[in-house]
């Protein structure tokens, strides 16, 4: 029985390196660098910008510094704290360019924060991409409702 060692594979020379035109012209290479590595960057990409604005911060957590990600929402939701929530919504507005009014950034910060103001409001937490509809059907709004003012 052959040992796998006792066959020398395309990408290694008589020396023992590897050489790297073979390597990267593999098929497997491409389909990985093509087709598997963009489907998971996007995710990857927003899970090492928090990871740094952690680092930067010192792990301090709040609405005005956390990454303005899903990662950063959820950081942010973990505080149950309505204006640090007030806080990252209004970071994603000017980031977005979007045209919420102050009062609608508070009343649909109440929706995510799960603050209960002390037993007063229900404990309510919703999801990231749900934020971002809400912020951009706001925006729409307001927008179209200037625009058909006089």
């Amino acid at each position: 029985m052959n040992n796998f060692t006792d066959y020398s594979s395309s990408w290694v020379d008589s020396n023992n390196s590897i050489d790297c035109n073979d390597l990267t012209n593999n098929g497997l290479y491409l389909i990985f660098v093509g087709y598997v590595l963009p489907l998971l960057s996007p995710k990857v990409r927003s899970y090492g910008r928090e990871i740094l604005s952690t680092i930067k911060n010192l792990g301090n957590v709040a609405g005005s510094i956390v990454s303005l990600t899903e990662f950063g929402f959820e950081k942010v939701q973990e505080l149950s704290n309505n204006g640090e929530m007030i806080n990252f919504i209004q970071r994603v507005c000017m980031v977005n360019d979007l045209n919420v009014l102050p009062n609608e950034i508070i009343e649909l910060s109440w929706k995510f924060s799960g603050d209960t103001n002390n037993g007063k409001k229900e404990n309510i937490q919703q999801t990231w991409k749900k934020l971002l509809s809400e912020l951009n059907h706001l925006s729409t709004l307001n927008t179209m409702d200037r625009t058909t003012k006089p």
